[in-house]
């Protein structure tokens, strides 16, 4: 009899390309696994005899992160080798594509432009100085007009909440410190979260997108369906609220890194998380 229990990572031995597995659930006849390279089976212990895989053979990012069993829906799981052939079906030329880079990086590389400019760390630091945060906030409308990532509503009520001089003092200064404090990361991201919502602006587009747009090799910018819908395909679990929060975005980021560390090992690269996005919220479409 099989001693195999929740929990444990399993190989196939009949079955390699289906790669490394996690036991999700386990009764007297039957397991049911995950399996990296497949997705969710159910197999019968007396016909199977899966393989134990132990220490550095039972590691894997994504049985690390992996979403709840309930949350799983075994049709709609997405590899990242079938995610590279849908996006290659596309884009023949992956993100060198000249259509890729009309449709997915054109905008963001002005938005990316505009706000190496207009909110460098030597420009903020100089108008806040000056105290003039009227001037920063009049730079961060024209950055996000630029990057056209927001809806019209979303732009709206952006502009809006930094109308008053009290407010556009809060907002100057902590878009300073998220985007060069010397705390780490976690503590920044917190603190402009904490603004956010004195502002009445606590909503993942906003909490993410002048990050994204002044840091693109290492901020993702988070669309609550897109990422919801993209993170499911992949069985990545993200522990997504409504409202911004740090575990949630840490998980993005994990996310984002183990794609990006597949799509250079399958001979993609992307230059930054804009590709490494791009390429995310493309797994969701069918």
């Amino acid at each position: 009899m099989s001693t195999l229990t929740t929990g444990d990572r399993v190989l196939h031995p009949n079955q390699q390309e289906w790669g490394l597995g996690k036991v999700l659930s386990a009764t007297p006849d039957n397991l049911d696994v995950f399996f990296v390279g497949a997705g969710r089976k159910r197999l019968s212990r007396s016909f199977i005899k899966l393989e134990k895989a132990e220490g550095a053979a039972s590691k894997h990012r994504l049985l690390d992160n992996l979403i709840v069993a309930s949350e799983m829906v075994s049709d709609d799981y997405v590899t990242i080798p079938m995610a590279i052939d849908r996006f290659m079906e596309k884009y023949p030329n992956g993100f060198e594509d000249a259509d890729f880079i009309k449709s997915a990086r054109e905008t963001n590389l002005r938005g990316q432009k505009m706000c190496a400019q207009l909110l460098s760390h030597e420009e903020l630091s100089r108008l806040i100085g000056e105290g003039s945060f009227d001037a920063v906030c009049d730079r961060a409308r024209h950055v996000e007009t630029s990057a056209n990532l927001l809806t019209k509503s979303e732009r709206k009520v952006l502009h809006e909440a930094i109308e008053l001089p009290a407010c556009q003092k809060l907002f100057s200064l902590a878009l300073a410190d998220l985007l060069y404090g010397t705390e780490a990361e976690e503590a920044r991201f917190k603190h402009f979260l904490r603004t956010l919502g004195i502002l009445e602006l606590n909503k993942w587009p906003f909490a993410t997108l002048f990050s994204f747009l002044r840091h693109p090799q290492q901020s993702a910018y988070i669309k609550p369906s897109a990422i919801q819908n993209a993170a499911k395909a992949l069985c990545w679990r993200i522990n997504y609220k409504p409202e911004p929060n740090w575990k949630t975005y840490d998980a993005v980021t994990r996310l984002y890194s183990y794609v990006r560390t597949n799509l250079l090992e399958e001979g993609l690269m992307p230059r930054d998380l804009v590709d490494v996005q791009a390429f995310i919220w493309s797994v969701a479409q069918k």
